[in-house]
């Protein structure tokens, strides 16, 4: 237990995982010692006791595609395999004294604070490498998922790093912890948000529309590039939020904060990376507890707001071929955003049939979270109105000019 060898890891959030560090805390183990060394380990995860026993062949045959810990738990096979003395392996829970476990834990304490990381280093030598999914037992699945992850070893270009560094920015400003570009990825398919708007966020995080430095390399429309309001070169960031000239803009947050402050106190800042990592945003009241109904509120305000920004703006640029007597007036933007969230607020009450929907169906509970304390005459509605027709939210559409009928 007072051994010098002893010590404490922080693992590098590449290959952070569910099981990581005991995985960690082995490979260091094992570098310590000469490999004519007699090895025993007390491993505590069933998910790695049966990884390095009963799954290892079938792992090992589709290159641990599956695995939580691909990387790592390959490294630590090639490890094992290179000593050439008896290797064992113990369950911690039947075998560890309360003395050792409790420096162990108290060891993963001081990784877990500790500033900085080690490098953990995951090459394989040469002659234990086995890579790739024997032909016998690939599908048409793991073939393909094979593929991705060879893909995905290639750079990402410049603007998807870029956006990709102000989502997790806004969003640990937010939440207080800076989350995992992979968990940012993940988010957009959160299944409570449209199809649409989930191809919005994945486009946006890309950089793939059409516009600002797309044309910059086309002859003879390098003009295309440029805000058709304003003219200085456009971005996804410029139409959403920053074109002084834009009145959808104007308008369409103005009235997302209007509706938010009929209930909540404060509107929290909007930044581009608010808006691509809205699905992992958290609001917590002063007790530290997730305001549920209000997380999810924000969400849906931030995303839907956005997505109509982003369609006026097409709309304007495609449809009325920049014809500025066609342009969207206050009133008519004002209504297209009452529109849509009411649109959504129908929805979600229809998605709350389990009739219909079975288990997908969206929880009653956290429908009325989200929506109560901002509908039109809530007094006179029951507590429970999610089968009362005509429930909308509290803010009414506008009667354009001149029409008093």
């Amino acid at each position: 237990m007072n051994d010098h060898r002893n010590t404490s890891i922080k693992v590098p959030e590449h290959l952070a995982a569910p099981g990581a560090r005991e995985i960690c805390a082995i490979l260091a183990a094992i570098a310590t010692l000469p490999v004519n060394t007699p090895l025993q380990l007390m491993v505590k995860s069933p998910v790695l006791q049966k990884s390095l026993m009963t799954n290892l062949a079938n792992q090992e045959n589709i290159d641990w595609l599956d695995h939580p810990n691909r990387t790592l738990t390959r490294t630590l096979v090639a490890h094992l395999r290179k000593r050439c003395t008896l290797t064992t392996l113990t369950d911690t829970t039947k075998s560890a004294d309360k003395r050792s476990t409790e420096h162990a834990i108290n060891l993963a304490k001081e990784g877990i604070a500790k500033d900085t990381y080690n490098d953990i280093v995951v090459t394989i030598d040469a002659p234990h490498e086995l890579s790739g999914t024997k032909l016998c037992v690939g599908t048409q699945h793991l073939f393909y998922k094979n593929i991705r992850i060879i893909q995905s070893k290639y750079k990402q270009c410049r603007q998807t790093n870029m956006n990709m560094a102000q989502a997790l920015h806004a969003i640990g400003d937010l939440n207080n912890a800076t989350p995992t570009s992979d968990q940012v990825w993940s988010s957009i398919q959160n299944k409570d948000i449209p199809k649409s708007i989930r191809g919005f966020l994945w486009k946006s995080l890309h950089g793939a529309y059409k516009i600002g430095k797309f044309w910059d390399n086309i002859p003879q429309y390098k003009i295309r590039g440029q805000c058709g309001l304003c003219r200085i070169p456009e971005s996804m960031e410029h139409i959403l939020l920053y074109c002084d000239e834009s009145l959808a803009s104007r308008v369409i947050w103005k009235a997302a904060k209007d509706l938010w402050l009929q209930r909540e106190t404060s509107w929290p800042e909007i930044r581009f990376g608010t808006i691509l990592g809205c699905n992992l945003i958290t609001l917590r009241n002063t007790e530290g507890k997730t305001k549920v109904g209000a997380t999810r509120l924000f969400k849906i305000l931030v995303l839907e707001s956005a997505h109509l920004i982003w369609k006026l703006r097409c709309e304007r640029a495609i449809r009325f071929d920049g014809d500025k007597d066609k342009y969207h007036s206050e009133t008519e933007i004002y209504n297209k955003w009452i529109h849509a969230i009411n649109m959504r607020l129908k929805f979600d009450r229809l998605l709350t049939d389990s009739m219909r929907y079975g288990k997908r169906a969206a929880k009653i509970d956290l429908v009325l979270k989200t929506w109560s304390g901002l509908l039109k005459d809530e007094d006179k509605l029951p507590d429970n109105w999610i089968r009362q027709a005509g429930v909308l939210v509290g803010m009414t559409p506008r009667r354009p000019p001149g029409r008093t009928r």
